[in-house]
């Protein structure tokens, strides 16, 4: 039998994958293939890519799909879901599907997957206007087996009434299990709501960051309801209303779908047809919604919203001014106005944030900052968190103010060019999930009638932009246009101190309500309680099925639909300045990865505890010759992003044990390596911490960080509780603890606190000692990604090598004689004694060595002990 070797197999493969984006293979605009007409086509070579657009001749369902040469294929089924309400149909339809179809009637399908599949990413997602059920994986029967769960969860749902209840909202006893025992109290049995959305709502509701967006969006998109639901509306749904939702809403006529990756279209189409032909064609849901017109003069709008306990009470409030811009159909403006809103509010340097963040006026900017270019007008929000009820008023006219000098000043050339080199860096950048952040990308403005041909088309729309920029002022000119007027929504949040009393007066209230409303219907108060009491008994008995029942019908990866083997990673090991260097040849499309690990030995708690704050302070302060916006643009011009963190590793044989230290990463052109890690290594060796402005710059970092981490809490707080509970497990849980969980937030909090007299002159200092720390001990690794071997980590290392050898110089200093002459009777005297004759030589293996000597490579860390 012929086999092909495992690199004949790799170039076959690859010639394959090569062919998969030629469009000769492909239909031609008007041609059928396994009912669907190819409607047109498109080769799009910067990203290397072929994108076609299909319908289904039966029901019109929309196809697109992109071939590229990439083996992680991602497949998308989704629907336009505009809300009817706040009951949150589209979010609670998004659950039930999952809980069973008619092909696979099984509690929970999705999840009893996991152990069947080989997929990389599997979730659904309900956005503010349509519902989508993503995955992705390498191997093809894996990928035909979830397009048959996905296909038919969403188009052939159970939607039994259990689930929806269950999924949705209900009525039950806070603690069904115990009222059996004889333990049971009168808590266990008290009535509330219950729901996975209805709790999980409550809880996105509570975090203020996030009721500040959704609370702004009910403002700007006054037809858009909540597609997430509103726990005040949620218990307004019926069992009825969601089944009509789903057979309105959850059709092929309806749908669009998504497929990318190197496998046959042809196939796809095929599984695709078989499922989508047993439908008739209705009309499709192509409402797409416009925010509120502002032409006829501002608009204000206040609300309430929850006091923050761990935030300085006089800075509660949270306020932004927002525009309404143009179609986001012209894609080439849209762009435009994005790179405006980056100049304008992105880094420590761009106007608004020193106008409006570095001169005092709020802590940080509000959730809905920035330009939002989703819908089918575009939206332009400036806005801030932790202003005083004083400063409010003030908000619009400065940032008038700093709109109106920008547009007088222009913006730096530099500037510019460093934004269009992150595009070209995204272009060029490799990532596992490229498909699924292109699908991410583009659904919602599919959505929203853009053609997602126009947002395929960068380099059309970057020669575009330049060419608008030739023109004199352009993007002085979209300020004229779209923000020079007063044809502004404003949005205030006000702090309540009884915020979270009032909203749980109103559950009360409403429960209330609800219960004495399934009294009437039952005839009696004991007989409603009895219904209520049965029903949450009998979803225990529905839960405790999905243990026994049988999953046969769900199908799986078998052990042949697998290769036997895989393309090996080839990485080699070397030194570089005396530092170990792992490098890994790969195709990179000219990009050089780097990252490298620090470990720190007897790092002092009150070090530890600071290291975030400090890996903030490094990407904040400057240095003594450079400023940070100077150090921002050249890390925009130079690299495609840096990063310094902290780092643990747990012990893989002893629990109470984990090695910690720094971690470093950085992506660059080849042409730029040098200048990347020259830039690394002034970030950390640099950082001018003595500087007259680090006192409050360190304070502005502190009190957003304290802005943030309440948010995250309310969003989060399961995460944090799992981690206090970790942390008295494991030396390397508690090690996270402190760095992540709620002890820095303790600690954060502290700090920001702290009166505007108090220079932070003591954190300042240990800043100072984990900055001597970071590339200290001599305990570096590094590993690079590339096409061959970058220059420039030299550059990067040089700075710290000679710190390195000095360590170790002072580590043989303090070796004593008795070290020395215990080493030497257990290797030269004692081993003598033994049958053989050893001879050793201390140093390099080299080439000249006699091939009939024995040479035994050794690990001589452990000498390190002698210290």
């Amino acid at each position: 039998m012929l086999r092909n070797t495992a690199k004949n197999a790799a170039s076959v493969a690859s010639t394959a994958r090569a062919a998969v984006t030629e469009l000769t293979q492909y239909p031609k605009a008007g041609e059928k293939l396994h009912g669907f007409t190819l409607l047109r086509s498109k080769h799009v070579p910067e990203l290397k890519l072929t994108a076609l657009h299909l319908q289904h001749d039966k029901t019109g369902a929309d196809y697109l799909h992109i071939a590229r040469d990439d083996s992680n294929n991602v497949f998308s089924i989704g629907f336009k879901t505009n809300p009817p309400d706040d009951t949150g149909v589209p979010h609670i339809l998004e659950h039930t599907t999952l809980c069973g179809s008619q092909k696979y009637p099984i509690r929970d399908p999705f999840f009893k997957m996991l152990p069947r599949t080989l997929s990389n990413f599997m979730n659904a997602f309900t956005a503010s206007d349509h519902t989508f059920y993503p995955y992705s994986t390498t191997n093809a029967q894996d990928f035909k087996n979830l397009m048959s769960v996905y296909m038919d969860a969403t188009l052939h749902p159970l939607l039994k009434k259990t689930d929806f209840t269950q999924e949705g909202w209900r009525i039950g006893p806070e603690n069904p299990q115990a009222m059996q025992t004889a333990e049971a109290t009168p808590e266990d049995s008290k009535l509330v709501f219950k729901g996975v959305v209805y709790n999980e709502m409550k809880g996105q509701m509570s975090d203020a960051g996030y009721l500040f967006y959704i609370r702004f969006q009910d403002r700007i998109f006054p037809d858009i309801n909540n597609s997430g639901g509103d726990p005040q509306k949620i218990t307004d749904l019926t069992y009825e209303q969601l089944s009509s939702y789903h057979a309105q809403h959850y059709h092929p006529s309806n749908a669009k779908l998504f497929t990318y990756g190197d496998m046959p279209l042809a196939d796809h189409l095929q599984e695709v047809d078989a499922r989508l032909k047993v439908f008739d064609r209705i009309a499709e849901d192509t409402l797409v919604h416009s925010p509120i017109d502002l032409s006829n003069g501002p608009q204000e709008h206040i609300v309430e919203g929850p006091l923050d306990p761990l935030v300085a009470a006089d800075k509660q409030f949270k306020t932004s001014v927002s525009w309404v811009m143009g179609e986001t159909s012209d894609v080439v403006e849209t762009f435009s106005l994005s790179l405006l809103s980056t100049l304008l509010m992105d880094g420590y340097g761009s106007p608004l944030y020193r106008g409006l963040i570095e001169s005092g006026l709020g802590t940080d900017f509000s959730p809905n900052a920035g330009y939002d270019g989703s819908g089918k007008l575009g939206i332009y929000s400036v806005g801030l968190t932790g202003v005083q009820e004083a400063d409010v008023p003030k908000l619009k006219a400065e940032i008038q103010r700093i709109l109106k000098e920008a547009r007088q000043n222009g913006f730096d050339r530099t500037k510019i060019d460093g934004s269009l080199h992150q595009l070209e860096l995204a272009l060029k950048h490799k990532t596992a999930n490229f498909g699924m952040s292109l699908l991410h990308r583009l659904k919602p403005k599919w959505f929203t009638g853009v053609d997602p041909f126009d947002s395929l088309a960068w380099s059309d729309t970057i020669s575009a932009f330049e060419a608008r920029l030739a023109e004199s002022d352009y993007l002085e000119g979209l300020i004229d246009k779209y923000l020079l007027n007063d044809n502004t929504l404003t949005f205030t949040m006000t702090p309540s101190a009884t915020f979270s009393e009032d909203l749980a007066a109103e559950e009360k209230t409403r429960l209330a309500l609800k219960i004495e409303e399934a009294t009437k219907k039952a005839g009696g108060e004991a007989e409603a309680r009895k219904q209520f009491e049965e029903r949450e008994l009998e979803l225990l008995v529905e839960q405790g099925k999905s243990n026994t029942e049988d999953l046969s019908c769900l199908p799986t990866v078998h052990v042949k639909d697998i290769p036997r083997s895989k393309e090996p990673v080839v990485v080699r090991d070397d030194s570089n300045n005396g530092v170990k260097t792992q490098w890994h040849e790969a195709p990179t499309n000219g990009l050089t990865y780097f990252r490298a690990v620090n470990t720190i030995e007897n790092l002092p708690d009150e070090l530890r505890e600071l290291i975030p704050l400090f890996t903030d302070s490094i990407m904040r302060l400057g240095t003594k010759d450079t400023s940070m916006e100077q150090l921002e643009d050249l890390m925009k011009l130079k690299t495609g992003g840096m990063s310094v963190g902290y780092h643990s590793t747990p012990s893989p044989t002893d629990f109470q044990h984990a090695t910690e230290g720094f971690i470093f990463a950085g992506m660059a052109l080849d042409r730029n390596v040098p200048a990347m890690f020259d830039l690394l290594r002034k970030l950390i060796q640099e950082t001018d911490f003595d500087s007259p402005e680090a006192g409050q710059r360190i304070r502005q970092l502190l009190q957003a960080s304290a802005d943030g981490v309440v948010n995250d809490i309310a969003s989060s707080g399961h995460q944090f509780a799992r981690g206090v509970a970790e942390s008295g497990l494991t030396r390397n849980a508690w090690l996270r603890q402190q760095i992540g969980g709620l002890s820095q937030v303790k600690l954060v909090t502290s700090l920001a606190n702290r009166p505007e007299s108090d220079g932070l002159v003591d954190v300042i200092d240990k800043l100072k000692k984990i900055q001597q720390l970071a590339l200290a001990g001599g305990n570096m690794r590094t590993a690079l990604t590339c096409s061959s071997e970058s220059e420039g980590m030299g550059r990067f290392l040089s700075g710290i090598t000679d710190e390195m050898k000095q360590t170790r110089r002072e580590q043989l200093l303090d070796v004593t004689k008795e070290q020395v002459r215990a080493v030497a009777q257990k290797y030269l005297v004692d081993g003598l004694k033994k049958e053989e004759e050893r001879v050793a030589f201390l140093g390099e293996k080299r080439a000249w060595v006699d091939g009939s000597w024995k040479v035994q490579e050794m690990d001589i860390q452990g000498a390190e002990e002698l210290d």
